[in-house]
């Protein structure tokens, strides 16, 4: 007898576990092991292929970890537009919005057109210039599909290093994987903006540099125009990236 398809997952509302009078035995039968260890073998495909996937930036684990040792933490989002990430991470971390300085750095013409809505948070600011902001020692520095931006990446993490001192860079969205390190272009409307790929391990190694060691990897799963697989067929093959990357690297000295 073919099983039936189903749009639903649950039935009946019981008081408790013994009224339910359900097949506690399901977890052994052999269609619940088959699955498992399918899933199992794709995850080690994955886990060989370097493919597991997040469809989320970090930041706001990295601060909900850091709100258990610290009461306050000091970010600041470079590259952080009108400040969406603030508002994604207090929504997803409550206390942070009262625990968290963040300051976001950009371009004046996000900055002068953000909602004034955005006024009532007195622990979010916005800055067109890195250098008034005169904390250091920060908890955390984040680029949300930033750097691949710059093209002085190298000397801009650095001196964002040297001012800053930061225990945390965390990078979301960034353009870095298992292909040579160049530059293209990016079509956006009427526009072509100059952008760089990175080989990981390259920026890895960099990172070492400045005394950071990884501490998170996983491919960044964004939709542009209608694909989850970034739309380069444009490239030549081996300089095709299938997803960016999110990266979190911890202060090792």
């Amino acid at each position: 007898m073919s099983l039936a398809i189903r749009d639903n997952l649950w039935e009946g509302v019981y008081e408790n576990f013994a009224e339910a009078d359900g097949d506690l035995d399901a977890f052994s039968t052999d269609i619940w092991v088959s699955k498992q260890k399918d899933r199992i073998y794709a995850a080690l495909d994955d886990l060989n292929q370097g493919s597991f996937v997040s469809k989320d930036y970090p930041l706001p684990l990295v601060i909900s970890m850091l709100l258990c040792e610290k009461d306050h933490i000091s970010v600041i989002d470079f590259g952080g537009g009108m400040g969406l990430q603030y508002l994604e991470m207090i929504a997803k971390v409550p206390m942070a919005k009262d625990k968290v300085g963040y300051s976001v750095v950009d371009e004046i013409s996000s900055i002068q057109h953000r909602p004034p809505e955005l006024n009532q948070f007195n622990m979010l600011k916005f800055f067109s210039n890195f250098n008034d902001i005169e904390e250091s020692n920060l908890d955390i520095i984040h680029m949300g599909s930033t750097l691949q931006y710059i093209e002085d990446w190298k000397g801009l993490l650095q001196t964002l290093n040297k001012k800053f001192k930061p225990k945390y860079f965390v990078f979301s969205d960034i353009l870095a994987g298992n292909v040579p390190s160049f530059v293209t272009r990016q079509i956006f409307y009427e526009k072509k903006i100059p952008v760089n790929i990175l080989n990981i391990e390259e920026f890895k190694d960099y990172m070492r540099t400045q005394f950071f060691c990884i501490n998170y990897q996983t491919l960044f799963q964004n939709i542009i125009l209608g694909n989850t697989i970034l739309p380069n067929s444009l490239l030549p093959e081996k300089n095709r990236l299938s997803m960016a990357s999110n990266l979190i690297f911890k202060r090792s000295e």
